[in-house]
């Protein structure tokens, strides 16, 4: 199944699946693990999954990113690894 990437209000995103059901994601936490199932990378390291720092950049400034890679990358779609 097909997922896609909706922004929405005050931050927040959607995850709508080919079927309509759909996962809000609103919690900063959140954000590196969703944008990685649309291709972002946390670290060129791979010791992090963005949630907690590394040798090269800070927690803060990779959940900042991955905000910042979802708003760019709002409307597009990839399998669904598991969210439904």
């Amino acid at each position: 199944m097909k997922i896609t990437l909706h922004e929405g209000d005050f931050g927040t995103f959607c995850i709508v699946a080919d079927n309509g059901r759909s996962v809000l994601v609103q919690t900063d936490f959140d954000f590196p693990g969703v944008a990685s199932t649309f291709g972002w990378s946390a670290c060129s390291c791979g010791l992090t999954d963005g949630t907690v720092d590394c040798d090269h950049r800070t927690a803060g400034e990779m959940i900042a990113d991955a905000h910042d890679f979802l708003r760019a990358h709002a409307g597009d779609k990839t399998d669904d690894p598991g969210y439904f």
